[in-house]
Formats: structure tokens, sequence, C-alpha cells
């Protein structure tokens, strides 16, 4: 009777591990392949026991038979030169292990150091920032106070005046700032949100004709401190104006212009 193809596709499950039955009859070679040594079948082995006295696993056979596989190898490695390879192979696996745990514990403190320093560097320069500030601050202070009794020196009113030209520059930005479209959109999209916001533009109008009629005073006591210093020059013999001094005169003119910004070719103004 024929089977059918679930029947004849299907095969009983079986372990990783070879293994004969306990009963079987060993496997003999034929005759013609048997030497002469071994023309007469060999008694059967009693079956090896494991380490607890039990028949040995499938699992422990195999283990059994590489570590004799192993021994006979290793017997066979009679010469001197078989032998210092093989001990030269074990160093080098030793020695390549070593270097790699090295190399990474060695990148894990170098990272660390790397961000030590970057850390470090970075309050450090902050707390000098800070320091050269204070200082710059304490040099003006008294070259403002040395400018009011009458005994700045050359290098103070040098001071005063670049700190003139520094703030008449930071007003211009600010102007023009003010006057770039996105600024204009958002004051004007902030006044029509809210009625009140029609006193705020009104204080708002007040504080910069306030602030305009302040800055005006600061260019004439700008001017009046470059003569000043012209005619402190002038007594005292010191020599013409540097490259330096002709920087600052020409940013402080360039400073009092009137600027335009970039939409000044479309509106015409």
């Amino acid at each position: 009777m024929s089977r059918s193809a679930a029947d004849a596709t299907r095969f009983t499950a079986t372990g990783p591990y070879a293994s004969s039955k306990p009963n079987g009859a060993p496997y003999e070679l034929p005759n013609f392949m048997q030497s002469k040594d071994n023309a007469k079948p060999a008694k059967p082995s009693a079956p090896q026991t494991g380490p607890d006295g039990q028949p040995e696993t499938p699992k422990q056979k195999v283990e059994r038979l590489r570590a004799q596989a192993r021994a006979a190898r290793m017997a066979q490695q009679s010469s001197g030169v078989d032998r210092w390879i093989e001990s030269g192979r074990k160093f080098a696996n030793r020695a390549h292990k070593g270097m790699v745990y090295s190399l990474i514990v060695a990148s894990g403190v170098c990272g660390v150091l790397t961000v030590y320093s970057m850390v470090s560097l970075t309050l450090y320069n902050r707390r000098q920032r800070t320091l050269w500030i204070e200082k710059e601050v304490e040099n003006l202070k008294q070259a403002r106070i040395a400018q009011a009794s009458g005994t700045a020196t050359a290098e103070q009113l040098e001071l005063i005046e670049k700190e003139e030209i520094g703030e008449i520059y930071k007003r211009k930005r600010a102007e023009e700032k003010a006057q770039r479209p996105w600024a204009k959109a958002k004051r004007f999209l902030f006044e029509k949100m809210n009625a009140e916001d029609a006193g705020a533009s009104a204080v708002a109008a007040s504080t910069a004709a306030v602030a305009t009629e302040a800055s005006q005073p600061s260019v004439v006591e700008a001017v009046q401190a470059q003569q000043a210093f012209d005619a402190a020059k002038a007594k005292t013999g010191a020599p013409m104006p540097g490259q330096l001094d002709v920087l600052a005169e020409n940013a402080e003119l360039a400073a009092k212009k009137t600027t335009r910004s970039w939409t000044s070719w479309l509106t015409g103004r």
C-alpha cells in the first residue's frame, strides 16, 4: 500500500549528537576493505561511563572524542619548532587581548580628560573675561574722574573717546534694528491687538524723543572731549594722532551719518 506524502516526509526528531541503538550490532567493514590485522571481528567494547558512573550521553562522548583528538595532535608535535610555534601563538593571542583592552581603557581615559579640559578651560576663560571687564570699567571710571578734575592724561582721554564712540555706534545699531521691516511688522501687530497700546506707543514715542534729545549732548560732549584732547596734546607737545586715532575718528563720523536699510532701494528713502 502506497504511503501519503505526509507519511513519506515525516521524520523522527533527533538531537544534535549522533548515537546508535544500545543493543545494535557495531558496523563492520566489508571483507575486501578489512586488513589482515583486522580480519577477525573485534568484540564489541563495553559502553563508556560518564563521571557520575552512568552511561555517557552523546554530548559527553563528543567532548571525550575531541579531547582524545587534541591529545593525539599534541603528541604528534614532537619537534621543538612545533612547540615553539604553539607557544608563540598562545603568547600572541594573550598580547592581542591585552592590547585591545588597553586601547579601550586608554580611549575612555582620554575621553574623560578631554571633557574635563574643555570644561576647565571654558570656566577659566569666563573668569578671565569677567576680571578683564571689571578692570576696564575701573579704568574708565578713573578716567572720567580725572577728566572731571582736569588732570586726565592722554591715555585716559583716548579711553573716554573710544567709549563715547562705542556708545554712539550701539545707539545707531539699535535705531537701524528698530527700522527693519520685521520690527515694524511686530510693532504694528502688537499695537493692533490691544487698544491700550495707543498709550504705550505714546509713551514709547516720548521716550524715543527724550533719548534723541539725550543723544545730542553725547555727541556734543564727544566733540568737546576731542577738542580738549587736541588742546592737551598741543600743550604737552604730544605727537600727532596715530593710526588707531584716525580709525576711531572715521568710525565716529560713520556712526553720525544717517544710515539706510537694505530696503531703501524699494521705498526710495
